[in-house]
């Protein structure tokens, strides 16, 4: 019993780094854009490498879990996040908090933002549920609605923590 226990333990551990790994992948890219266009680099050229890094793993992909439809996606919900890290980058803080009340000077502001965020996220996700081929389409919708519920989880502790109402 004991191999069969920690077999499953190394499986569920890579399991759960590639999909860590790939829940941060377009925040990832957007950082990285963002930190360079900060730093004086055109953006248009950043945001060409990010396309053109996104098609190159679009090529080598031949399992099928990534495909133009959500490439495409991503596309659209990296340069949300480009624009809000770049905003947090131009607040002059250092403090996540204080970034976002500078960047987003009331909650209906950060509220928009948010929303804007998350149509772009569920998009992807509709994108991978109805492209993906690993799993039955059920399973891939219920594992995505319990990330979607845990993501809104976190961004509504978020919102009442860095703007707090009454």
């Amino acid at each position: 019993m004991l191999p069969a226990f920690l077999l499953e333990c190394l499986r569920y551990g890579k399991n759960l780094y590639v999909t860590r790994k790939n829940l941060l992948f377009t925040k990832k890219l957007a950082f990285d854009a963002a930190t360079k266009i900060s730093q004086g680099e055109d953006r248009l050229l950043v945001m060409g490498a990010v396309e053109s890094k996104t098609q190159n793993l679009l090529d080598k992909e031949r399992k099928g879990f990534y495909t133009e439809k959500i490439r495409r996606k991503q596309l659209s919900e990296i340069e949300i996040l480009v624009d809000h890290y770049l905003n947090l980058l131009s607040s002059g803080k250092s403090n996540y908090d204080e970034m976002i009340m500078i960047a987003y000077p009331s909650r209906g502001r950060y509220l928009s933002f948010y929303t804007s965020l998350r149509k772009a996220e569920l998009e992807v996700i509709h994108a991978a549920t109805s492209t993906m081929r690993k799993g039955s389409k059920k399973e891939r919708r219920q594992w995505f609605e319990k990330v979607e519920e845990f993501s809104k989880q976190v961004w509504t502790e978020e919102f009442d923590r860095i703007f707090p109402q009454g």
